[in-house]
């Protein structure tokens, strides 16, 4: 006949064996989703960075543009009225029509490089999340084989002690 204890023992251990190692693969399983949502989003931040970059570039040629038509204007207004636009103030106007385009040039380019800046790093962050959830998917799979292996050495340490008192 088979004793009691030892029967309730190794059921005991086997439950709580089982709910260990699919208390693993559900944490295992979702680091795995965590990883794919972050590269996911990693590949996100990299197409939006890249738009930030030909958006940033188009708008550098409109402004291009646009400066070009009022300075443009500016003369046609100039040689309208018979003044020379390369000469005195008509010539500092025209000067400081371009200065102004230039700083306004450069004011966009330096918000462009942030915005760029900004969505790379994002990249960069969201490739760090999917590695750390990879690594945190594989340790949930060991902490649920070191936990089994702890009910199972914890539950025939009980048994042995019961026979020890049994007996001993």
């Amino acid at each position: 006949m088979c004793d009691p204890v030892l029967g309730l023992t190794i059921a005991s251990a086997a439950v709580t064996s089982a709910g260990q190692i699919q208390g693993g693969i559900y944490a295992s399983q979702m680091s795995r989703y965590k990883a794919q949502v972050a590269e996911q989003n990693k590949q996100a931040s990299r197409e939006a960075a890249n738009d930030a970059i030909v958006r940033g570039q188009e708008q550098q040629r409109q402004l291009g543009r646009d400066v070009a038509a009022r300075v443009g204007a500016q003369e046609a207004r100039m040689g309208a009225n018979n003044i020379d636009p390369t000469f005195g103030s008509a010539s500092r106007v025209i000067l400081d029509t371009e200065m102004i385009g230039a700083e306004d040039s450069a004011a966009l380019s330096e918000n462009n490089r942030r915005e760029v800046r900004a969505r790379a790093m994002d990249a960069w962050n969201y490739e760090s999340e999917s590695r750390a959830a990879r690594a945190e998917s594989k340790q949930a799979k060991v902490a649920a084989g070191f936990a089994v292996a702890s009910t199972l050495l914890g539950s025939a340490t009980q048994y042995s002690r019961y026979r020890s008192q049994q007996f001993g």
